[in-house]
């Protein structure tokens, strides 16, 4: 292991600043694309930052089916699968799936540390970390129950555990940060493994390790959200619950017009109601074949946006 201060660069292509800062603060990585099938298999395991669909995949690719998960309760043998995510969409009965208010995620890694730290762990920059946070006020401000905390973390005491991070999390403005954190949680909890789903850096060359930041003001996410998905479409679609329909005043199938708060950029839209999804935050799927770098570039910006509708006259 390398000394601390020493510079290391890690040089990707595309790699994103969360891994670059994970691996410059020392962070074990591992990423899906390299771990032999099954890998997953037999483990308990946490996702965070992504959409369930997209784990979904990967985890059946990696022998893990959502779909037949065994029963949770009252078997001390299963593997227990959670989803810690935003979105109140879940089509998978037997995964369980924690909701935080959007961009959070900078404070639920902060959580997930203090839920997990056991006073017997020697690692002092946990401990000292893990002191400096106002657990209550952050559960409160993400709406995530600390049992709920607790429940994944008792859940990961019993066996080798995986914690699964999506692509949402590379373009989150705290994304460096973030992988601070994950970083130290990674050195202080050797029965916890993080796994990327995006491409493991080709080149390393030199980067500074550096201090976890304090943790920054939460932002306010209220009114109408957009979750940014791509998808093989022939035209945008706007996926929403009943009650987003009912408070945009806006019906089904209607032809509308999404605007960015904040921005003059505008897309027209197809409405759709999905009976699965649930609260304030629809899925805005973005077609893979257009071009829609010079309206939301999907690589760079992170993928909730406040937005508002409009019926197209």
């Amino acid at each position: 292991m390398d000394n601390y201060g020493e510079k290391r660069n890690y040089k990707g292509c595309g790699m994103s600043a969360l891994v670059e800062s994970f691996l410059a603060n020392d962070g074990k990585a591992h990423f899906i694309e390299s771990l032999e099938k099954n890998t997953l298999k037999d483990k308990n395991i946490l996702l965070l930052g992504g959409f369930v669909e997209e784990f979904a995949c990967v985890l059946q690719q990696q022998g893990v089916d959502l779909k037949v998960l065994e029963s949770q309760d009252g078997c001390e043998d299963s593997i227990q699968v959670f989803l810690l995510h935003p979105l109140n969409f879940n089509p998978y009965p037997k995964l369980l799936h924690f909701l935080y208010e959007v961009g959070c995620e900078e404070a639920i890694v902060a959580l997930l540390c203090n839920a997990f730290y056991d006073t017997s762990n020697e690692y002092l920059g946990l401990k000292a970390f893990v002191e400096s946070l106002d657990v209550g006020y952050l559960s409160s401000e993400c709406n995530l129950a600390e049992e709920e905390l607790e429940q994944i973390a008792q859940s990961f005491q019993s066996r080798k555990n995986v914690l699964v991070l999506g692509r949402d999390l590379s373009t989150h403005k705290r994304a460096r940060n973030i992988g601070k954190i994950l970083a130290l949680l990674s050195n202080a909890l050797n029965q916890i493994e993080i796994v990327f789903l995006e491409s493991a850096p080709k080149e390393i060359e030199t980067q500074k390790k550096t201090c976890i930041d304090a943790l920054d003001e939460l932002e306010c996410y209220d009114g109408l959200v957009a979750y940014l998905q791509t998808k093989a479409l022939r035209e945008p679609i706007l996926e929403v619950s009943k009650q987003f329909s009912q408070v945009s005043k806006i019906q089904e199938e209607s032809e509308i017009e999404v605007q960015l708060i904040q921005s003059d950029k505008i897309i027209q839209v197809k409405l759709r109601k999905n009976m699965q999804l649930k609260g304030m935050v629809g899925i805005l799927w973005i077609p893979q074949t257009l071009n829609f770098q010079d309206f939301w570039d999907l690589k760079y910006e992170f993928c909730y946006k406040k937005v508002k509708i409009s019926k197209v006259a």
